[in-house]
């Protein structure tokens, strides 16, 4: 019952993990793909920044499609059915 919460909140990292890298690496200045897509946005290259964004979109729907099933998995109550019962 205590881990329901925790394990919500992991489909929400994954992303997180990739933007929190990106800053880290712009302001300590390492070769990632944070200062890629700094450089992509200040020289308006629309589709190196939005492929970057279309992969942070995609870890994002990935990741809570992997906490939800294992929400499932986890708590009995939580059925992939849905619905009411009566």
């Amino acid at each position: 019952m205590a881990l329901n919460p925790f394990v919500a909140d992991i489909g929400n990292l994954l992303p997180q993990v990739i933007s929190g890298a990106a800053i880290v690496s712009v302001v300590l200045s390492l070769p990632t793909t944070g200062p890629m897509l700094l450089r992509a946005l200040q020289s308006q290259d629309m589709y190196l920044a939005g492929s970057f964004l279309m992969m942070l979109a995609l870890l994002t729907v990935f990741g809570t499609l992997l906490s939800d099933i294992a929400l499932a998995l986890l708590d009995p109550r939580i059925r992939l059915g849905g619905g009411a019962q009566k």
